[in-house]
């Protein structure tokens, strides 16, 4: 087949150029169309974040799962109730497994004070020993109040017979959760209200000292720093520290220790120079062999009381 073009003779072809340069048929100079630029899209929604367990100030609130009681007895009046069903409340500042029993004590002189007794066949009704899921916290006890040895006692079969006071963390937690800062709530799980026997983890939560605290309540303030008030009964110089104690059985009682180093910082002795007289010591409470102390570094952290 025979293109037209190629029958065109030559000025005819030269002809149509010209007309077409004069008449804008060659390629425009001006820019390709722009296009419709591609649709932008609504970004990924932001989801809440799960929420975070109350913060730390929250967590010192401490709060009783159960309803609101008045039919509360302290541990120190428990034994004016021998022979009666009874709550007695109190915090657990020591415990000890003799192997055939668990002792939740309430005070660092236990053999004169109110003791909870739980014996070994019900221990593993329990989530955790006793001796570890009850220390340090604060607790009701309900039970029978019986004397032992001139101290009273309640014996606890059950763990229904315990109530602990929880922080918020600790109240408000999905099933099998266990708490942390910050916690989500664990996947399908929904929030329950805990009891004692729901509980995995058993943080000592000790209780917001007041400004002076008594040398006898010290055991509840453990690596909290408090003023403790209280009479110096006896001292004792080792050749490595002076102790002052404020009981005569000092054993498991609190006392203030002062190292070598300390003693040129005070004008006397501190052996001699706190004797007899009443005090207040501001310090750390620690735990040394089941009792409570404080480590005195400068004179300014104790004074005597006028």
């Amino acid at each position: 087949m025979i293109h037209v073009w190629k029958t065109l003779p030559l000025l005819t072809l030269l002809a149509m150029a010209t007309v077409c340069l004069s008449t804008g048929c060659a390629p425009s100079s001006a820019p390709y169309p722009t296009h419709t630029p591609y649709p932008t899209y609504t970004p990924y929604p932001t989801y809440t974040p799960y929420p975070t367990c109350p913060s730390t100030a929250s967590e010192s609130e401490l709060i009783w799962p159960g309803a609101p009681r008045e039919d509360i007895v302290s541990w120190q009046d428990a034994a004016q109730y021998y022979g009666q069903r009874v709550t007695v409340e109190g915090t657990v500042v020591r415990t000890h497994n003799s192997g055939q029993a668990v002792f939740l004590n309430f005070h660092q002189d236990y053999a004169h004070h109110f003791t909870a007794v739980i014996f070994s066949e019900d221990w593993q009704k329990f989530p955790e020993p006793p001796e570890e899921l009850f220390k340090g916290r604060l607790v009701r006890v309900t039970g029978i109040v019986e004397e032992y040895e001139g101290a009273p006692e309640i014996i606890v079969e059950e763990p229904s017979q315990m109530d602990m006071a929880l922080s918020a963390y600790e109240l408000v937690r999905a099933p099998g959760c266990i708490p942390c800062v910050p916690c989500p709530p664990c996947p399908g799980g929904s929030p329950e209200a805990s009891s004692v026997a729901a509980v995995t983890v058993t943080p000592t939560i000790s209780p917001t000292p007041p400004a002076v605290v008594s040398w006898q309540d010290a055991a509840q303030y453990y690596g909290q720093t408090v003023t403790v008030e209280g009479t110096v009964v006896d001292t004792y110089n080792s050749g490595k520290a002076v102790f002052l104690n404020f009981d005569e059985d000092y054993k498991g009682i609190f006392k203030v220790v002062i190292f070598p180093d300390a003693w040129p910082k005070f004008p006397e002795p501190p052996e001699e120079l706190f004797l007899d007289k009443k005090v207040r010591v501001k310090g750390l409470v620690k735990e040394y062999q089941g009792a409570p102390e404080i480590i005195v570094e400068e004179p300014e952290q104790i004074e005597v009381v006028k």
